[in-house]
C-alpha cells in the first residue's frame, strides 16, 4: 500500500513541511489569538487529566487564571466528573493533536508536515505550553497568529486530504502510516478556527 506522501503526491498536494502560503489573501482569522491561545492551554489541562493527572489541580490552575469561563461544558463535565470512562479518557487525549495544530497556528510550533506521526508530546509539555498551575500571561502575551495566507494554506490541504482520506478509507486504500486520529484533530481544529462554532459543536464533515 502506498504512503501518505506518495498518496498526497497523486492527488497534487502540498506534502512539504508547510504549505506553501496562498498569496494576496488577507482575511484574518475568526478567532482572537488570545482565543487560541487559551484554548490551546485548556486543551493541555483536559489532556493532562486524560493521562491521569488530578483533575482538582487543573480546575484549581484554569480558575486561578482567570479561563475557567472559556472551558467547555464538556470538558467541565470530563473535569468534574469522579469517574470519567475510558472512552471518554481515550477522546480526550487525542485532541493533543487539535492543541498542537492551534499551537501551530500562533507560531508556538514551526511546521504539521503530514499526517503520519503523533505531535511531539515532550517538546510540547517540556517546552511551549505553561507547566501547569503556573502563570500564563507570557505565553498569551507572546503568541501571534500566523499571515492568513499561510493559515489557508495549511487549512486548505488538511482539508482536501480530509475530504480524501474519508473516500480512501470507504474503499480500503486509506495509506498504510497516514495517522486518522491525527488527521481528524487536524480538521478538528481548523474548523473551529475558521467558523463559529463552539468548541464541542465543531464538526468534520467533507
Amino acid at each position: 500500500m502506498q504512503t501518505t506522501e506518495s498518496w498526497a503526491k497523486s492527488l497534487n498536494l502540498s506534502v512539504e513541511a508547510s504549505a506553501p502560503a496562498v498569496e494576496d489573501y488577507s482575511r484574518r482569522c475568526r478567532r482572537t489569538t488570545r482565543q487560541i491561545a487559551v484554548r490551546a492551554i485548556i486543551l493541555q489541562g483536559v489532556v493532562a487529566v486524560a493521562f491521569k493527572v488530578n483533575p482538582l489541580r487543573i480546575v484549581d490552575w484554569f480558575r486561578k487564571q482567570r479561563i475557567w469561563r472559556s472551558v467547555t461544558p464538556a470538558e467541565r463535565a470530563f473535569l468534574t466528573t469522579s469517574s470519567p470512562t475510558g472512552k471518554q479518557s481515550v477522546q480526550f487525549s487525542w485532541h493533543k493533536e487539535a492543541e498542537w495544530t492551534l499551537l501551530w497556528a500562533i507560531g508556538k510550533v514551526e511546521s504539521l508536515g503530514l499526517p503520519t506521526t503523533e505531535c511531539d508530546t515532550r517538546r510540547l509539555v517540556d517546552e511551549i505550553i505553561p507547566p501547569l498551575g503556573t502563570d500564563i500571561s507570557e505565553f498569551v502575551s507572546t503568541a501571534k497568529t500566523r499571515e492568513p495566507g499561510v493559515l489557508l494554506a495549511e487549512d486548505d490541504r488538511t482539508y482536501q486530504m480530509w475530504c480524501y482520506a474519508q473516500k480512501a478509507r470507504r474503499n480500503g486504500q486509506l495509506p498504510s502510516d497516514l495517522n486518522w486520529s491525527v488527521l481528524y484533530e487536524r480538521r478538528y481544529a481548523f474548523e473551529w478556527l475558521d467558523g463559529d462554532q463552539n468548541w464541542d459543536d465543531v464538526t468534520c464533515d467533507a
